[in-house]
């Protein structure tokens, strides 16, 4: 779909209060179709076919999101608002703005391409527009990987050890192990969010790997945004998880990650993270193949021909 026009999207949200852990058999699913909508500037978002309570519904495969969430208009149409429990969670998304959640449970899901069915558990957004969410930390267990690979347009679900061993084999990129970190007010036990080190225009910051933002994105608190005064952006409009906001988007930014280096146009946002500078987004992320284990971080990249 190269081309279309996409809104600058980030998808990251975090909570204001601690989940419950799901302890659930790894799911069956093991091999699903990725739809990767590009746009000519640049943006990208991955999205996954599935049906969702016996209804077909599309999800954005978001690393930046804390849970997986079905809209309101559909959860309501299909008789799951009634299902739905009411929660202390609050999350608050890119932009600032904080909304409540209700939480469903146990809702059978089956991914294109997919005989078996499912259950996951989500939470239902009132802000969302037609689109869901998916979150990998509501699929990977113990000892197996979700492999996100935006290039080749695919998502798999295998034993981590083989994929690594797969994709050592395909790849003429080395995979490397990143190491990464949670955010503290996550909880003890809660690694929803994984943060990276990557270098923008030659400074070093953490980002958070998050498939669900359309283009890579720099916090206003990002140590490499005082490096980057004398490059000209121009403003434009940012869609978030639950809101819109403004943004400043940067032609032409050096970035490092995973030993690998790009140059691509950044946003700038407003707004600061305690927890994260910003974000390697989808434009970036659709160069490497991830290998996204219960407790570990693998990645793939190719520089891209420029």
């Amino acid at each position: 779909m190269a081309g279309k026009r996409l809104v600058p999207w980030i998808g990251w949200a975090w909570t204001v209060s601690l989940v419950a852990c799901a302890h659930r058999p790894p799911p069956t699913a093991h091999f699903t179709p990725l739809v990767v909508e590009s746009s000519s500037a640049g943006g990208v978002r991955p999205l996954v076919r599935a049906t969702v309570a016996g209804h077909p519904i599309t999800l954005l495969l978001d690393t930046g999101s804390f849970r997986s969430m079905l809209p309101w208009g559909f959860a309501k149409t299909h008789g799951l608002i009634a299902k739905s429990r009411d929660t202390e969670e609050r999350v608050v998304d890119a932009t600032g703005n904080m909304v409540g959640l209700l939480r469903v449970f146990d809702v059978p899901i089956q991914f294109a391409g997919e005989t078996s069915t499912d259950t996951l558990d989500f939470f239902i957004n009132p802000s969302l527009g037609t689109e869901g969410i998916l979150a990998p930390q509501d699929l990977v267990r113990s000892g197996w990987a979700l492999i996100i690979d935006l290039g080749r347009e695919e998502l798999r679900y295998e034993p981590e050890e083989a994929a690594l061993k797969r994709i050592a084999r395909g790849s003429s990129a080395p995979v490397r192990q990143l190491d990464f970190h949670r955010c503290l007010n996550e909880g003890l036990f809660q690694e929803y969010h994984r943060i990276v080190t990557a270098a923008i225009n030659g400074v070093a910051a953490d980002m958070l790997i998050d498939t669900g933002a359309s283009h890579t994105v720099l916090t206003r608190n990002n140590p490499a945004v005082s490096t980057m005064l004398d490059k000209r952006g121009k403003r434009d409009t940012v869609t978030a998880m639950t809101s819109q906001g403004p943004i400043l988007v940067v032609d032409d930014v050096p970035v490092v990650f995973s030993g690998t280096s790009f140059v691509l146009p950044i946003l700038v946002s407003p707004n600061s993270s305690l927890c994260w500078r910003g974000a390697v987004g989808a434009d970036l992320l659709r160069h490497c193949t991830l290998v996204w284990g219960s407790d570990s971080l693998w990645a793939a990249c190719d520089a891209p021909h420029r």
